[in-house]
C-alpha cells in the first residue's frame, strides 16, 4: 500500500507539473498573440492616419498650387494686355517685358516644384550648388514679387545692422586702401558673410605680398610700419582695431590664407547699450 501511494503521489505530482508547464506555455502563447494583435491594430491605425494625412496634404497642395499659379498668370495676362495698348512708350514696354519675363520664370519654377514634390524623395531632387551673391539674389526676388504682388503691404528686404555708418565706412576704406598699397595685380575682394557663431563677418582679401606670420599681430600696434617704403603713418590698422572693438567686434589677420593678406573682422547685429 505504501509503495502504491508513493507511485500515485508521484504520478499526481508529475501530472500537476505537466499541467503547470502547459498552462505557462499557453499563457506565453496567448501573451505573444495578444502583443501581435495589438501591434497589428497599431500598424492599421498608423496606416489609416497616414492615408488620411496624405489625402489632407493632397488637398492642401492642390489648393496652394492653384493659388500660387494664379499670381504669375494674372501678371502675364495683365502686362501682356498693356503691351498691346496703343501709344505706350519704349520705357513702359521694356518694363512690361521685364515683368513678363520674371513671371514666366516664376511659373516655370512652380512647375519644377511640382515635379520635385512628385518625386517624394529628397534624394531624387536635383540641386546645382554654386557660390552665389545672395544679397543681390534677395534684392532681385523682392523686386520681382514687388511687381507682381497682390497685396497693399510693402515688401522690404532688410540687411540692416546697428552700427555707426561713418565709422564702419572708415574701417572698410582703411582696409581696402591698405590692400591697394600691397597688391599690384590680381584682386582685392570685400566679402560679407555669417560665420559659424551666427555673427556677421567682413573680410578684405588680396593677392598682394602678404604679411609674415610673426608680424601679423604687430600690424595693429600704433605707429607700426612693416614696410617703410610704403606711404602712410601706420595708424590705419590700429584705428580699425579701436573702432571694431568699440562696436563689439574683433579684427585679425587670417593666418591660414597664403595667397596674399586677408583681414577679418566681426560686427554684431545689435549694439549693447552704454557701450
Amino acid at each position: 500500500n505504501g509503495m502504491q501511494q508513493k507511485k500515485i503521489w508521484k504520478l499526481v505530482f508529475i501530472t500537476i507539473l505537466c499541467l503547470v508547464v502547459l498552462l505557462f506555455v499557453g499563457l506565453l502563447y496567448l501573451r505573444r498573440a495578444e502583443r501581435k494583435l495589438l501591434f497589428s491594430r497599431e500598424e492599421l491605425q498608423k496606416a489609416k492616419r497616414l492615408a488620411e494625412e496624405s489625402v489632407r496634404n493632397k488637398s492642401v497642395f492642390l489648393s496652394n498650387m492653384s493659388h500660387e499659379i494664379k499670381t504669375p498668370l494674372n501678371a502675364l495676362a495683365g502686362f501682356s494686355e498693356i503691351l498691346i495698348t496703343p501709344g505706350i512708350d519704349d520705357e513702359v514696354r521694356a518694363q512690361c517685358n521685364d515683368v513678363i519675363r520674371l513671371n514666366s520664370d516664376l511659373l516655370l519654377h512652380l512647375v519644377n516644384d511640382v515635379v520635385d514634390v512628385s518625386c517624394l524623395d529628397v534624394a531624387n531632387m536635383r540641386f546645382s550648388v554654386v557660390p552665389h551673391e545672395v544679397v543681390a539674389l534677395c534684392r532681385n526676388v523682392v523686386e520681382m514679387l514687388r511687381n507682381i504682388k497682390q497685396t497693399s503691404a510693402e515688401m522690404i528686404f532688410e540687411t540692416e545692422m546697428e552700427t555707426d555708418p561713418c565709422r564702419l565706412q572708415q574701417v572698410l576704406i582703411n582696409l581696402l586702401v591698405n590692400a591697394t598699397k600691397f597688391t599690384k595685380e590680381g584682386y582685392i575682394t570685400l566679402t560679407l558673410r555669417i560665420n559659424e557663431a551666427g555673427v556677421p563677418e567682413f573680410m578684405v582679401t588680396d593677392t598682394g605680398c602678404g604679411i609674415p606670420l610673426e608680424n601679423q599681430e604687430a600690424v595693429f600696434s600704433r605707429f607700426e610700419k612693416l614696410n617703410e617704403g610704403i606711404q602712410g603713418t601706420g595708424l590705419g590698422l590700429p584705428i580699425c582695431k579701436l573702432i571694431i572693438n568699440r562696436m563689439g567686434g574683433d579684427i585679425r589677420v587670417d593666418s591660414t590664407y597664403s595667397k596674399g593678406a586677408r583681414f577679418i573682422f566681426t560686427h554684431p547685429l545689435k549694439q549693447e547699450e552704454n557701450r
